[in-house]
C-alpha cells in the first residue's frame, strides 16, 4: 500500500470533479476540514492560556 493519500482533494481539479460524483468522499473531506479547524482553535486557546499564565515566557 502506498504511504501517500490517494483520495482526491477538493482543491485538485481532478479531485473536484471526482467529489461531485462521490458524496461519501465529499462528506469525509468536509469532516476532516472541520476537525482540523477545531483542533487549530483548541491549540490557539491553550497557547493563549499558557501565555496568560506565563508558561511560554522563554519561547
Amino acid at each position: 500500500m502506498d504511504a501517500f493519500e490517494q483520495t482526491p482533494s477538493p482543491q485538485d481539479s481532478e479531485g473536484h470533479r471526482a467529489l461531485q460524483h462521490d458524496p461519501d468522499t465529499l462528506a469525509l473531506w468536509l469532516a476532516l476540514d472541520a476537525d482540523r479547524r477545531s483542533r487549530d482553535e483548541r491549540t490557539e486557546r491553550l497557547r493563549a492560556m499558557r501565555l496568560i499564565d506565563g508558561e511560554d515566557e522563554g519561547v
